[in-house]
């Protein structure tokens, strides 16, 4: 049983200098300490990149425009054994990498595991979305354990870890069908793969914090409705986005 492996942080971002500094500051409290962390520049025109380097982050910059292009390039940068996944505007518990590297080396055959997020709060704490952030925090949660339960891993960008052999076995953020890079959800839909090659653990009391940012009335129809009929398409049909 290997006893260490190397880990690295891949964060995506854009215009993201309100919020990369909190995920940053999040990662310097981690109770482990060997890792590196690589902020994946698309393009921004605020102060992200300096931040990120004042934080001692490695910068690496994708041209093409999208989530899912800056996730691929930060992967396939990183040269760690084990690669972890968050968002710019996501913060992590102090023994966030600790739990996902313990995991790792105590079970070999685990390719991936993935945790919860919950959403912060509003601030002022006023309006509909602010008061419905804790119910659809928890109705994430559930559905997240129990999509997991019946075989269909639901990833979040926000909170994955992936061995590398495994996430390149996989074909990464690609789809396999035509090798295109996935539109849109990209982490879930590796992580249906990552499922039919090996173990993916949940670790349900590993939470992260992340943005409410999204949750806006004019998103409410997307939420409501786009979010089951991509989970219809991707994890029953096995379609891509």
């Amino acid at each position: 049983m290997t006893s260490h492996l190397k880990v690295s942080v891949v964060i995506p971002a854009l215009d993201e200098e309100q919020e990369i500094g909190q995920c940053l500051a999040s990662l310097a409290r981690q109770t482990f300490g060997d890792f590196v962390v690589i902020v994946v520049d698309n393009g921004s025109k605020d102060a992200t990149v300096s931040i990120a380097r004042t934080f001692g982050a490695l910068v690496v910059h994708e041209p093409r425009q999208g989530v899912s292009y800056a996730r691929e390039t930060g992967f396939h940068a990183a040269r760690s054994d084990i690669i972890v996944s968050t968002d710019a505007d996501t913060e992590v518990p102090q023994n966030w990498l600790q739990r996902i590297h313990r995991t790792f080396v105590e079970d070999p055959n685990a390719v991936a595991v993935f945790g919860p997020y919950w959403y912060k709060p509003f601030f002022p704490r006023s309006g509909l979305a602010s008061a419905l952030i804790p119910h659809l925090s928890r109705a994430l949660m559930f559905g997240q354990r129990m999509s997991w339960r019946f075989g269909h891993p639901y990833f979040s960008a926000a909170n994955f870890a992936v061995r590398r052999e495994a996430f390149l076995k996989a074909g990464g953020f690609r789809s396999s069908k035509d090798g295109q890079i996935y539109s849109d959800w990209e982490d879930v839909q590796l992580g249906i793969k990552l499922h039919r090659i090996g173990k993916v653990c949940y670790l349900p009391d590993l939470v992260v914090l992340t943005s409410a940012r999204n949750l806006k009335l004019d998103n409410a129809r997307d939420i409501l409705f786009g979010t089951p009929k991509k989970a219809l398409r991707v994890q029953v049909m096995g379609k891509d986005l």
